[in-house]
């Protein structure tokens, strides 16, 4: 594993491509000599001689429609569009041609060709050289669209890209050209298109991100991670077709959504991105998007620019307004209760002091870990057992539960009832209450979702727990593994 930035992945991704496969023919302007605008064929007209790294006019038009002709007449051929804002020129032939012809030949005809362009902002480019266009080009069936975060990646799905017997889009965030630095693989390998992957895994809510903004949000789950709240960040690396496996498997965890974009807001990639999750019904509270407002494009001035542009900071406030919705939601036992859970119930007594709350704590943990079932989220695809025991600490009015974990535990000390049904949270497969502590033995009623968890299930899951907290009665060590989230 080397380092690497990404344009020089890409520019290592192109040149490999040239030597491994002669019909690889590289298309531009100013991309001989002068090596593109960005460098990215730097060194390759040196290498490869001018019949294979073809300076072309300027007229995007022609370059796409050259380019079509040549995947047509059996060439790899990948050209560039120095920035994005000018490929629209190029769409007539990139959509009305390249994106219909398997499809209006019944499969007699491909067209296997590559467009690669650089777009975003924070750049300092203006109005004309900074458009976020995604949205256009992933509305185009027939057509794949990659946008790289990761040096690996762009290398990799650049293969791919050149590979597939299909028109494929390659969108490379030109911040994201120098700034970003990481490992790339030795030797020939492809990333391949139309799969996400997991950046930073999480349990309170998915953001979904791409391009530079995969890096914002990465910074901006970071920061929330020292403040208790833990975010699962999704790098979608494909925008067509979408890997709707990896997104709705990550919002089924977490059932809260963030889509962050550069691109504006309205009918952009994230419109689609929530309309997935609601038709899937994955989702707990409305989604979130953190995007550019609707403006005609980049401004000039540079604090203008700084003023619309998503970053680590918007980002993060977001996410705070999203998880601080599921908390009111939930926070609450009486608002926490989802009618539509089938709950069943079950009851021990338990020999407690009446200072067992850390003890309690201990063996609910020992307990979860003992029945996992009861540590889990029921959905209808799936029960998704957690690997970590998060409590919701429940300790009346004055402490009001997290409401986002995996496991809730309620005691109201001496003023509590005997005896009492606790609620399941959504998100949940079991709720424990302990009631007020008699002649040093307590009551602990188990509520479960009785689509989860069966009552042999809920009864190994009491025992567990009264054998636990009878135990470590004299000497409480609240297992480390544990999170305890706890409203002020």
């Amino acid at each position: 594993m080397r380092e690497l930035s990404v344009i020089e992945a890409v520019r290592e991704a192109l040149g490999d491509e040239m030597a491994r496969d002669e019909r690889v023919i590289l298309l531009g302007e100013d991309i001989g000599k002068l090596g593109g605008v960005f460098r990215a064929t730097e060194g390759l007209f040196d290498r490869f001689g001018a019949e294979r790294v073809v300076d072309m006019p300027m007229a995007e038009t022609v370059i796409a429609g050259v380019t079509v002709g040549l995947a047509m007449r059996g060439m790899r051929p990948v050209a560039e569009i120095q920035f994005a804002d000018f490929i629209h020129a190029s769409m007539d032939h990139l959509v009305g041609e390249a994106a219909k012809i398997r499809w209006r030949t019944g499969g007699d005809w491909s067209c296997p060709m590559v467009l690669r362009t650089a777009y975003g902002g924070g750049f300092r480019g203006g109005p004309y050289h900074s458009q976020s266009v995604e949205a256009f080009y992933a509305h185009a069936p027939g057509l794949k669209v990659v946008a790289p975060s990761t040096p690996a990646d762009a290398k990799g799905l650049l293969l791919a890209a050149i590979r597939d017997p299909d028109p494929v889009l390659v969108l490379e965030h030109k911040r994201t050209y120098r700034a970003i630095r990481g490992s790339v693989p030795e030797g020939d390998y492809v990333v391949p298109i139309g799969k996400a992957s997991i950046a930073r895994e999480g349990r309170d809510a998915t953001v979904l991100a791409y391009g530079m903004m995969l890096h914002e949000s990465l910074a901006a789950a970071e920061t929330l991670a020292a403040e208790g709240i833990d975010v699962e960040v999704v790098d979608l690396r494909t925008l067509l077709p979408l890997d709707r496996e990896t997104i709705l498997a990550s919002l089924a965890k977490t059932r809260r959504l963030c889509v962050v974009h550069e691109d504006t807001v309205t009918m952009g990639l994230g419109a689609e991105l929530c309309a997935l999750a609601a038709e899937a019904d994955v989702l707990d509270v409305p989604p979130v998007r953190v995007a550019m407002p609707d403006i005609p494009g980049i401004p000039v001035d540079d604090n203008l620019e700084d003023a619309v542009l998503p970053n680590r900071a918007t980002i993060r406030d977001a996410l705070v307004h999203l998880v601080a919705r599921e908390r009111t939601r939930a926070g609450v036992a009486a608002r926490a209760y989802d009618p539509g859970i089938p709950q069943a119930s079950s009851l021990i007594e338990v020999a407690l002091s009446p200072e067992h709350t850390r003890v309690a704590l201990d063996a609910l943990v020992s307990a979860a870990r003992a029945v996992p079932r009861c540590n889990a989220t029921f959905a209808w695809t799936g029960i998704v057992e957690h690997e970590d025991v998060v409590v919701d600490l429940d300790l009346g009015p004055a402490s009001p539960a997290a409401g986002r974990g995996t496991i809730t535990l309620v005691d109201y000390g001496p003023d509590g009832s005997d005896l009492a049904i606790p609620f399941v949270r959504p998100g949940q497969t079991a709720a424990v209450r302990i009631g007020a502590v008699r002649n040093g033995r307590a009551y602990v009623a188990c509520a479960v979702d009785h689509r989860a968890v069966d009552g042999a299930d809920a009864g190994r899951f009491l025992a567990a727990f009264k054998s636990a907290a009878e135990q470590k009665r004299a000497t409480p060590s609240l297992d480390r593994r544990a999170t305890i989230p706890m409203s002020p």
